[in-house]
């Protein structure tokens, strides 16, 4: 973010390459907005994440105003990014997540280590075989640093040969089972003792927890999907998400709060609203709105693609972001 933000090559820092077994650098990006914050009309910025997008712009934010101390502690000053070493909060106006993985999903803990280790092996051989051909200048899903892919600016052909090195890079990414791979980072016992305890958020930010719901009540008066507010494939899968109530999760309130078994049909409404572990309140468009509180928004009908409008009325669609913006708009520095 902070390279596609303001340019350059992507450092994903001295200390944590090392540590998670990756190389320190990425792709490098011309800069969409270099002169954030340095004018009146780039003053901020808003950032909004979509699914895993979530925990994505809450480390943004966290970086952003705090940096790493771990890099600071470890790289030399001269090599340092800029993001490491912190000091931009005053760069963020509002935070919003759109059916973010905020506090976990129970579909991830459905499936365990064990099935998320099946999920990271098959996705990074798909990316592996995609990975050396011209399709990734149209979706690129950004794991060269772990060896099976080119950068997106070298990929110039089909080589069978990197293959060859997809063993070891899905090796390489899934022995880190909490932090550095998504799918174990979804796991709600992971978000909740590695991931959200590791981040603070800046004071003069505006924090937002958009979520969107699609069950309804079953006969046993339990949440079940409903498939007049999911797609099939989402309806689907909730059947699995609003079931998975393990006794392993009692203690995150998995098993007693039914707002666990509320979902999108790919993560629960507890799991997508504001990091437990911080300050935050329920509201709606009128709450006279604070920076430095989470806000988990009134859910919206539908299931986890409603953000990316499938099957969703243009109407329908423009009218939830357009409510955000004008949101936005109306806060100060908006």
């Amino acid at each position: 973010m902070w390279a596609y933000i303001f340019g350059g090559r992507v450092d994903y820092g001295k200390v944590h390459s090392e540590k998670y077994g990756h190389a320190r650098y990425g792709r490098e990006f011309p800069g969409v907005l270099k002169d954030l914050g340095q004018t009146e009309a780039h003053k901020k910025i808003n950032l909004i994440g979509h699914s895993f997008g979530g925990p994505t712009v809450k480390t943004v934010a966290a970086l952003f105003a705090f940096g790493s101390e771990e890099e600071r502690n470890g790289t030399p000053p001269e090599e340092l990014s800029p993001l490491f070493a912190g000091g931009h909060g005053d760069l963020l106006h509002t935070v919003t997540t759109l059916s973010g993985v905020n506090n976990g999903t129970t579909l991830a803990d459905f499936f365990g280590n064990k099935g998320m280790s099946v999920a990271v092996y098959g996705l990074m051989a798909f990316i592996t075989l995609l990975g050396n051909t011209p399709f990734t200048k149209f979706l690129d899903y950004s794991t060269a640093q772990w060896g099976n892919m080119p950068l997106r600016e070298d990929a110039n052909g089909i080589y069978l040969k990197n293959l060859l090195k997809y063993p070891a890079a899905a090796r390489a990414m899934d022995r880190n089972k909490t932090f550095d791979s998504i799918f174990h980072e979804m796991q709600i016992e992971v978000i909740q003792e590695y991931i959200n305890p590791s981040l603070q958020y800046p004071k003069n930010t505006y924090f937002f927890a958009q979520r969107a719901v699609g069950t309804k009540t079953g006969k046993n008066g339990n949440p079940v999907p409903d498939i007049h507010a999911m797609i099939p494939p989402c309806w689907l899968v909730g059947q699995l998400t609003g079931n998975a109530m393990l006794k392993r999760l009692a203690k995150y309130g998995v098993r007693s709060d039914i707002n666990w078994r509320k979902t999108d049909g790919l993560v629960n409404l507890v799991g997508q609203s504001a990091p437990l572990n911080t300050v935050y309140e329920e509201a709606d468009y009128n709450t006279d709105f604070k920076p430095g509180i989470w806000y988990n928004m009134p859910p919206e009908r539908g299931d986890h693609s409603l953000w990316v409008g499938w099957f969703v009325p243009a109407a329908k669609y423009n009218a939830i972001f357009d409510r955000m913006i004008d949101l936005y708009r109306s806060l100060p520095d908006g």
